[in-house]
């Protein structure tokens, strides 16, 4: 849909949102618009919407991780953003849905927007609007969705000296145990997570849990389930807030996927939960313990696309050190009942409103609006060519029998890069896209690496040779 239309159809909640928030004694808008990694680039102002819709610099869809950090490649070069465009602008609309007053600043609202090229036509790079479109064609087919997130991520105590000057593995954990499921983790932590909740609650986010996993500074949040786009929505501001809610306490989080050598306490996963639901029903459960004939469609959809899809679960150079079938973060092709060992658990238990199947394969480094486009299109493509499942595995997969996941980032963005899939339900112009920004990673890692002179080489050959 171009920009006018869906600007006219949007206009009359936009506009009644305005003399709501106002009446309310809402005085600032933070408008947000997705990147390529996920995150929401944000801008302060006025309430003010624009129901016809604003100016948003392109370059922002084609930054960098960190913009750039330590290189300095703030940029890389993409048909939507270069040097040859001179990085003009394009357009951005703010959807009404996404509104939501801040709770503990009730002074201030925010809202999500659509991407839109300069003509009016869609963005290949609105990642919303791809997401929305493979929940739309679930509708079509009758169903509708419940996707939900479970984020692990790291808490330290800033220290602003050593940030700026690079040296994060210096700094100290939030927490003095490693225990998982322990209130005692950091003597502060029921109190910083029950304001964490509090706050995320105001957002519409009520978490039905928070726990410590196994790490010094490691915790996990689990989102609550909603439509595809809700939950994308809710998983982008929930990154955001939490990182927010640190730094005003004086603590610094992340969610790169291995900041503790391999081996070493956990990584960091993103494990995606999804059922599908047809009259307030849940298709997925079937009899007894088992799930049904759709669900198992679904299933055969999801692993027969999760090689072509995998750069959207590992996206980044850090995402391979997480790789480790010991450690729960899958290796292979594969799925089992309740088994936290292979690619995708079946869930089935307590309840038949509670079948469900979590991918076990994204990080935390992950963008949510792909990798549940790519988790929902691979499902109904497995209902609409009514494919059967390989057979479950109960423990931890058997790398003779099954597919092996790609290890590396090359070898992710070459399965990428040439999948049908991938272009029938992202385009082709969002394909190159996003190989460009993953291509980027790599020389960037690359360029970084030839130009020190790294630890293993001192340790090694200093004396070695």
């Amino acid at each position: 849909m171009d920009i006018t239309t869906l600007a006219a159809e949007r206009r009359p909640a936009l506009e009644a949102a305005q003399r709501k928030l106002e009446e309310a004694g809402v005085e600032f808008l933070l408008t947000h618009n997705p990147d390529i990694a996920g995150n929401l680039r944000t801008k302060l102002g006025p309430l003010k919407f624009a129901p016809e819709g604003e100016a948003l610099c392109a370059i922002l869809l084609s930054t960098a991780h960190a913009d750039g950090e330590p290189n300095g490649d703030t940029a890389f070069k993409t048909d939507l953003a270069s040097a040859d465009t001179g990085y003009a602008n394009i357009q951005a609309l703010a959807d009404p849905a996404s509104i939501r007053v801040h709770g503990w600043n009730p002074k201030v609202a925010s809202v999500i927007c659509n991407s839109f090229l300069l003509d009016g036509s869609e963005s290949p790079v609105d990642m919303r609007g791809i997401l929305a479109a493979q929940e739309a064609r679930a509708a079509a087919m009758g169903y509708s969705v419940k996707c939900a997130l479970e984020f692990e991520f790291g808490l330290f105590h800033a220290d602003i000296d050593k940030m700026n000057a690079g040296r994060y593995r210096e700094l100290k954990p939030w927490g003095h145990s490693l225990v998982n499921f322990d209130i005692l983790h950091s003597g502060d932590y029921q109190a910083f997570m029950m304001e964490l909740m509090a706050r995320l609650s105001s957002l519409g986010i009520v978490l039905p849990a928070v726990t410590t996993e196994y790490g010094y500074g490691m915790y996990e949040v689990a989102l609550p389930p909603k439509s595809p786009l809700e939950a994308a929505d809710d998983a982008a501001r929930v990154k955001l807030h939490i990182r927010e809610f640190a730094a005003e306490r004086g603590l610094v989080a992340t969610f790169m996927a291995r900041f503790q050598p391999p081996g070493k306490e956990s990584a960091c996963g993103a494990h995606h939960h999804i059922s599908l639901w047809r009259n307030g029903a849940n298709i997925f459960a079937g009899p007894g313990r088992e799930i049904s004939e759709t669900a198992g469609h679904f299933l055969a959809g999801l692993l027969g696309n999760m090689r072509e899809s995998h750069l959207f679960f590992r996206p980044t150079v850090n995402s391979y050190r997480r790789i480790d079938r010991s450690a729960w973060s899958p290796e292979d092709v594969s799925w089992g009942y309740e088994n936290r060992m292979a690619a995708i658990r079946a869930i089935t238990t307590p309840s038949a409103g509670a079948a469900r199947f979590e991918h076990r394969v994204p990080g935390s480094d992950i963008n949510p609006y792909l990798t549940m486009a790519a988790i929902l299109a691979a499902g109904l493509d497995g209902i609409e060519a009514g494919i059967a499942p390989i057979a479950p595995t109960p423990g931890s997969p058997d790398p003779a029998l099954h597919e092996r996941l790609p290890h590396s980032l090359q070898a992710s963005i070459d399965a990428f890069a040439g999948s049908a899939f991938i272009e029938r339900i992202f385009g082709a112009a969002f394909q190159r896209h996003y190989v460009a920004s993953r291509a980027f990673e790599i020389e960037a890692f690359d360029k970084w690496l030839a130009s020190h002179i790294t630890d293993f080489e001192w340790r090694r050959y200093f004396i070695g040779t």
